[in-house]
């Protein structure tokens, strides 16, 4: 069969072509960092630039697949802190808890973080760009799953906190490296 004879046909190859292409380009891979080195986040669009990277040591590769399962800590808060977006750029953001400095993150990274239970309230800072806080809370054994999104626009790229249902958020962190698995505050002694 002739595709350009066909308009529908020669369509649909074009969109498939058009939509592998934008795969490839628009989610770069994670960089499969040593648990001792950083990571880095490396985007083929920037032709060689500097790319910012994420001082080791890093989770290594037992903590990262243990992750991945979204266990909850049965003595903690545990908030999964994802960031994957396929407009994502370049930037550095570092993750806040109740005003304190907890990670940093790049584009395709994961943060797990083990609170103690409460409210508490995460935030971060881009360059330019106003604070974005967000308030969390729950008891000890819950979850929850925040997605550090980027909002791309003709002339201008932000940043903001979105909650994602449970099971988009987890498809969205593994596609992502873990780089920071934190406890932070004291653990629940009720039982």
């Amino acid at each position: 069969m002739n595709p350009c004879a066909h308009p529908r046909a020669a369509a649909a190859l074009l969109t498939l072509a058009g939509a592998g292409l934008l795969a490839g380009c628009a989610a770069p891979a994670a960089d499969e960092a040593a648990a001792a080195g950083p990571y880095c986040f490396h985007n083929p669009l920037l032709h060689g630039r500097h790319t910012p990277c994420i001082d080791g040591p890093l989770p290594d590769a037992a903590q990262d697949e243990a992750a991945h399962h979204f266990p909850a800590d049965p003595q903690r808060l545990t908030v999964y802190v994802v960031r994957q977006n396929w407009s994502d750029g370049p930037a550095r953001l570092t993750v806040r808890v109740d005003g304190q400095p907890a990670a940093d993150t790049l584009p395709s990274t994961l943060l797990r973080l083990r609170l103690a239970p409460g409210a508490h309230v995460l935030d971060f800072a881009a360059d330019g760009e106003p604070p974005r806080a967000i308030a969390v809370d729950g008891l000890p054994g819950q979850a929850r799953y925040l997605h550090l999104v980027t909002l791309a626009g003709l002339w201008h790229t932000g940043h903001d906190w979105e909650v994602e249902p449970e099971a988009v958020a987890q498809a969205r962190a593994r596609k992502a490296r873990l780089v920071a698995d934190l406890q932070l505050g004291a653990p629940s002694t009720s039982k």
